[in-house]
């Protein structure tokens, strides 16, 4: 018996609605390697890219304020939930970091998380502002950083008030207490003495 043409274009259409809810979350590239489309340049700083490494130097104003913002790079778009992968280097004695989900007024690293980023790879215990440190919040389990000009590899998962970190392939927080459950990413440029790169950066969306 011949279907009616109505019925089998909905049926087709409720399969793909069906494939479509229960297809993973996908990841795309947050940074084209190119140039800075999708980012914007607060305070001051300065930023390039070449060869698909994106470098901040020069960097401005930074404290431990609270009610004050130095120099960063955030991305246009605010996230919730997500899965954040990227590559980082960092010079010798550099400071830079990578803050999640913070607000566009006062210091991103206190109205969102900041993860830390330091030139310390012989630190022997991890502290609260020492590398993959939830910036004054909590401190890595343990010391994973490279030397500084390396590449090191990071994975930063939030879901709700959780946050999950990974250092080149290692948990390193696992932390419950998250300051903001929506707000923008963003990369630190600290002062004019470090110099930070990014690389293959990339977000999935949850």
């Amino acid at each position: 018996m011949r279907l009616p043409f109505l019925t089998i274009a909905v049926a087709i259409l409720a399969t793909a609605g069906c494939t479509h809810r229960n297809s993973p979350p996908s990841s795309h590239a947050l940074f084209n390697g190119r140039n800075l489309d999708g980012w914007v340049v607060m305070h001051g700083g300065e930023w390039t890219v070449a060869k698909g490494v994106l470098t901040g130097r020069n960097g401005v104003d930074w404290s431990t304020n609270p009610e004050k913002s130095g120099s960063w790079l955030r991305t246009e778009k605010e996230y919730g939930d997500f899965i954040l992968e990227l590559e980082y280097a960092i010079n010798a004695k550099g400071n830079s970091g990578v803050f999640i989900r913070s607000a566009l007024e006062k210091n991103p690293a206190f109205t969102g998380n900041e993860m830390q980023i330091l030139d310390d790879s012989e630190m022997k215990e991890p502290k609260k502002w020492s590398t993959g440190a939830l910036y004054d919040v909590v401190a890595a389990n343990q010391v994973m950083s490279r030397p500084a000009g390396q590449w090191n590899s990071v994975r930063i998962e939030a879901r709700g008030p959780r946050v999950w970190i990974w250092l080149n392939g290692t948990e390193i927080i696992n932390h419950d207490g998250a300051r903001s459950l929506r707000g923008y990413l963003g990369l630190q440029n600290h002062d004019d003495k470090a110099v930070v790169q990014f690389r293959n950066i990339r977000i999935t969306e949850l």
